[in-house]
């Protein structure tokens, strides 16, 4: 991001827009977990995602037990995540558009 006007940054992103936020705006939460993918919700997600940048399940299996490795760059596999995603129940969501 760099500077624009006095107060603001801007970015622009490859995929064709800018994004412009106030100087000192934390960057948000994600969408979904990127190491498994799921979508976050719920406050637990968003403390682990600020945390340790994953969903709440990822760092109680992974990123608290490895705690150095995990702020080092370790993640794992993804026959680790695909082994850990079959006993996880899925999350139903819905969203309306009015």
């Amino acid at each position: 991001m760099r500077p624009y006007l006095k107060d603001r940054l801007i970015e622009e992103r490859p995929e064709g827009f800018v994004v412009i936020v106030p100087v000192g705006t934390e960057p948000p939460v994600p969408l979904a977990c990127p190491v498994c993918d799921h979508v976050l919700y719920g406050r637990d997600d968003e403390s682990a995602s600020m945390e340790f940048s994953c969903c709440d399940r990822c760092a109680r299996l992974w990123a608290h037990a490895r705690r150095k490795d995990w702020k080092d760059g370790w993640r794992p596999t993804t026959e680790q995540v695909t082994a850990a995603e079959a006993d996880r129940m899925p999350l139903a969501l819905t969203i309306d558009v009015d």
